[in-house]
């Protein structure tokens, strides 16, 4: 009965067990821990070195507006531009995050390197060979940067422009265009003013993209986290863009400050609709603000992701955020922002391709500008549940914006023009194998893995409890109404009533008979023990001969092998 007992207790033991573990695979997602693992933030994990040398190429396209009229325009026979667009020349950012230390106060810092490589395979042709007709930034951006200095200024500047014959309109290579080519005029300011500038040629990129060394500090996250993880927490030093600090109060924060700002490679996890976020860049020279638009669907198997677009207004003036952008002679038009402060206040400015979503008179400045909402929004698609982003689309656009000039010649044709340059596609065209791992498993393996586990579990749980209930039930049955009763004869030990051991000397008595009741001598019933009786331990009847002892009403019963029932007379 013990063992029956036991085996039972086991049983149960086993199902309860499993359907524990059932209990708890279903509310500890394993799968929700092995992102967490995966995803904290600290040195060595997955994380840390997804931000700190990212396995994606950032392919930043480059498009550029090429004049097609310039004799014709600046002999007047045109009265607007005709510009068309060529590119894209492609190149792909690399980007490592150097001489990272954590602090005490939950931030990293670090110091962002990045190097532009060309690709001749994603570009439409060869830069180096490739030639271009495009504004003499320099001469044109001088000219307007000097139209409120001193009259004698203007003309002392005019006759150098003369002297050294600079055209307002050059034809270049590609390379020479966005790399660098020498240039008379920044030649001279590098002479005279080295402090202003610091360069002796000019080249777009080579100006937009040498951001220097810079040492940022970011907010990480933290279980004592008081601010937005992977947020830029203070760059050189200061929360404050000092560019468009308030002159009243330069070391108070404003909206044109890093508040919540990032530089968009991580997001928090478990993102909210309601959550936006200020991208910031360096070469953009201010925050560009992400504002959540919708949920697309993924590939099979990927959850959704939440879609983050620059609005098309994000870079108007009359927007209360961008106030603190405008320069102090005057905002400017709708869909354009001043960037002058971080380009030796050349006056330039920021917008999106083809103007899209700016002031329509922008348009009018030339011809061969089209809008296109497909073509030129910017996107960036986040996995909320990760904080990663899957795809990015960055579109933005350099004009180089000329004030009216009264002095230099050569620049009065453009007066009051907003000259679109060239636009920038930064672009993720792929994720690592690493990652499309990590969403494979998060969200295809993992989640089907952990159900089929449960199921299972709980399965055999539910089956062993219910084995274990029913053995038990019988076993009480058992106990309760055993087979044929005891009225035939109690068994104690196995034997039959009034058995006893073989070694037993019963008055006298050899092991073979034993007397119940009253003995041969007064007619009792003579029960033959031994072998015999423990091969039918479990039997309440057996199977007997019998045979009457000489000179006694007594009958002997003896075990029969070969019979199934026991009868006496």
């Amino acid at each position: 009965m013990q063992q029956i007992i036991f085996g039972n207790a086991r049983y149960g033991l086993c199902g309860f067990g499993l359907l524990i573990i059932s209990y708890a695979l279903f509310f500890f997602n394993p799968v929700e821990i092995i992102k967490s693992a995966k995803l904290k933030f600290v040195e060595g994990s997955y994380a840390f070195q997804l931000w700190q040398k990212p396995p994606v190429k950032v392919y930043v396209n480059v498009y550029i507006f090429n004049v097609t009229n310039a004799d014709r325009f600046l002999a007047g026979e045109d009265e607007k531009l005709d510009v068309k667009e060529i590119g894209p020349y492609v190149y792909w950012e690399e980007l490592e995050n150097t001489n990272t230390t954590f602090q005490s106060n939950d931030t990293v810092t670090y110091i962002p390197r990045r190097k532009l490589h060309f690709d001749l395979n994603l570009s439409v042709g060869d830069p180096e060979v490739d030639r271009i007709v495009v504004p003499n930034i320099p001469l044109l951006g001088f000219s307007s940067m000097l139209r409120s200095s001193p009259m004698f200024v203007n003309v002392v500047f005019n006759s150098l422009v003369e002297y050294q014959d600079s055209q307002p309109i050059l034809n270049l290579s590609v390379k020479e265009f966005l790399w660098g080519y020498e240039d008379r005029l920044v030649k001279m300011a590098s002479s005279v003013l080295p402090t202003w500038i610091d360069f002796s040629k000019f080249g777009l990129l080579d100006r937009m993209l040498d951001e220097g060394t810079n040492v940022v500090t970011m907010n990480v996250p933290s279980e004592r986290q008081t601010r937005r993880p992977y947020t830029i927490d203070n760059f050189n030093g200061s929360p404050i863009l000092h560019q468009w600090a308030n002159t009243d109060e330069p070391n108070e924060l404003n909206k044109c400050s890093l508040n919540a700002s990032s530089e968009g490679l991580l997001f928090p996890r478990h993102l909210t609709k309601d959550m936006n976020f200020p991208i910031y860049r360096k070469a953009f020279c201010r925050t560009l603000p992400l504002t959540y638009s919708s949920t697309s669907d993924m590939p099979i198997g990927y959850p959704s992701v939440y879609l983050y677009k620059f609005l098309p207004d994000a870079l108007n003036s009359s927007l209360d955020d961008n106030k603190c952008y405008c320069p102090r002679d005057g905002c400017l038009p709708a869909g354009l922002s001043d960037i002058s402060p971080c380009y030796y206040n050349i006056p330039v400015a920021v917008s999106f391709p083809h103007f899209y979503g700016g002031d329509p008179a922008l348009l009018d400045n030339v011809n061969g500008i089209a809008p296109n909402m497909e073509k030129h929004q910017s996107v960036v698609a986040v996995q909320p549940d990760l904080g990663i982003p899957l795809a990015v689309d960055i579109k933005i656009q350099l004009n180089l914006i000329i004030k009216a000039t009264r002095y230099v010649s050569r620049a009065k044709k453009f007066n009051g023009l907003t000259l679109p340059i060239c636009w920038l596609h930064l672009e993720v065209k792929s994720l690592p194998s690493s990652l499309n791992a990590l969403l494979y498993l998060c969200f295809n393996v993992g989640p089907v893995l952990v159900k089929a586990v449960v199921a299972l579990t709980a399965s055999v749980g539910f089956f062993l409890v219910g084995l274990s209930i029913k053995r038990f039930g019988r076993g009480q049955q058992k106990q309760k109404h055993p087979v044929n009763g005891s009225a035939g004869g109690d068994h104690e030990g196995g034997r039959g009533r009034g058995c006893e051991d073989d070694n037993d000397d019963d008055n006298g008595r050899g092991d073979d008979y034993e007397d119940d009741g009253g003995g041969a001598e007064s007619g009792g019933l003579i029960v033959k023990c031994g072998p015999a009786a423990g091969r039918y331990r479990d039997k309440s009847y057996l199977p007997l001969h019998h045979v009457t002892v000489p000179g006694s009403s007594s009958v002997v019963v003896d075990y029969d092998h070969s019979q199934d029932y026991a009868r006496g007379r």
